[in-house]
């Protein structure tokens, strides 16, 4: 993904940069696929996305802090909060 596609993404959202990034509101679920060595690893509960000039920093509801270049980025996922807590690990009630 480069930059601009993201950045496109992101305005389709309706997320706006401010002076410290970009916050993803409490009521959205954010989750970035990103490339790995033989596997596609998922960093989920994104609350805060800084795009600088050549890499990404996502940073999810624990404070953890991920840096990648764009091009790993291969999409990102934005669903409802109340949705995402709503869904079951597979298995009725």
């Amino acid at each position: 993904m480069t930059k601009e596609t993201l950045l496109s993404a992101l305005e389709a959202e309706r997320l706006k940069p401010g002076n410290d990034g970009i916050a993803v509101p409490e009521d959205r679920d954010a989750a970035f696929m990103v490339a790995g060595p033989g596997e596609i690893i998922q960093v989920s509960k994104v609350v805060k996305i800084e795009a600088r000039d050549t890499s990404l920093c996502l940073e999810n509801n624990k404070g953890e802090r991920y840096w990648f270049t764009y091009d790993l980025v291969l999409g990102v996922r934005f669903r409802s909060a109340k949705l995402a807590k709503d869904q079951t690990a597979g298995f009725g009630r």
